[in-house]
């Protein structure tokens, strides 16, 4: 089993560096266009006129560990696998979306300062962490054999 976690970890960084200069290369510009152009009729319901993209755009990124850990993740349906990216990034887009509108609201408030970055600081932390959170949902019953597995083996 430990064999086996080592080989995963060495699978997520290989695979999360090559897509992770992808995204940064090529990705991250293409996903923004699409990005708005799909979200700004909700950013138009929301009263958001000016988007300040340069401020939320690095934390997009947080596709890639949520792909590369669905893809490796053994054990998973293909089904489950299937569904689980598909709702996983569907639920990481409107997260984007109540980012860029937090940012919205922190810089009309406070403009580019300390205090603006003090309202979006907990936005990016839910941001950053939501891919592994729904990872670890859809990925629960493997996760509980491989916390069993290094229980067993601790005693």
């Amino acid at each position: 089993m430990k064999k086996r976690i080592l080989l995963l970890t060495i699978e997520f960084f290989a695979i999360t560096v090559s897509l992770g200069w992808l995204w940064i290369e090529w990705g991250r510009s293409a996903y923004l266009k699409l990005f708005v152009i799909i979200a700004k009729p909700v950013f138009i319901l929301l009263g958001i006129t000016e988007l300040k993209p340069q401020l939320v755009i690095d934390h997009f990124i947080n596709y890639v560990p949520f792909v590369v850990l669905m893809v490796i993740t053994p054990k998973l349906s293909i089904t489950r696998r299937f569904v689980g990216i598909v709702a996983g990034v569907v639920i990481l887009f409107v997260g984007h979306i109540g980012l860029m509108s937090l940012a919205h609201v922190a810089t009309s408030n406070y403009g580019q300062t300390q205090k603006a970055f003090s309202v979006l600081f907990p936005g990016f932390l839910v941001n950053d962490s939501l891919p592994f959170i729904l990872w670890a949902i859809i990925a629960s019953g493997w996760l509980k054999q491989v916390i069993a597995s290094v229980r067993t083996s601790g005693r």
